[in-house]
C-alpha cells in the first residue's frame, strides 16, 4: 500500500515551526550552503530528515536574503526528495514549491483530503 510524501512533508513542517522532534522522526542533520551572486546572499540549506521507519526525506530550501513586503509571499524553492524509501512505498517519490504559501495552501488542502479518506 502506497505511502504519501505529504505525511512526511507535514512532519517536517512541524518540526520546522514548533521546533518539536515528531516521534516519526528520529534524526536531522542540516548543511548550509549559502553563498553570495551579483551582492544578492543566497541562503541555501540542505537537511536530511531520518525517520523511525527507515525513510530518509531530503528538504532543500532557498531564497534571496532581501528585504520583504509583507503583502507579499516571496519566492523561493522548496524541494523535498525521498532518499531512501526501504519499501518503495511513498509517492510521489518527491515535490517542489516556488514559495511557502504554495507549499502552506498544499498541506492545507492534502490534510483535508486526507482526513475526508477516513471519515468514509
Amino acid at each position: 500500500m502506497p505511502h504519501s510524501l505529504f505525511r512526511y512533508i507535514a512532519a517536517i513542517e512541524h518540526h520546522q515551526q514548533s521546533g518539536n522532534t515528531d516521534t516519526t522522526i528520529s534524526c536531522c542533520t542540516t548543511a548550509d550552503f549559502s553563498y553570495s551572486d551579483d551582492d544578492v546572499d543566497v541562503i541555501r540549506k540542505e537537511t536530511e530528515y531520518d525517520f523511525a521507519d527507515g525513510v530518509q526525506i531530503k528538504y532543500v530550501v532557498e531564497y534571496d536574503d532581501v528585504a520583504i513586503n509583507d503583502n507579499v509571499c516571496p519566492e523561493c524553492w522548496i524541494n523535498y526528495q525521498v532518499m531512501v524509501d526501504p519499501f518503495d512505498t511513498i509517492k510521489p517519490s518527491k515535490k517542489s514549491f516556488y514559495n511557502r504559501c504554495q507549499q502552506q495552501f498544499w498541506l492545507k488542502t492534502m490534510m483535508m483530503a486526507d482526513s475526508d479518506n477516513h471519515h468514509d
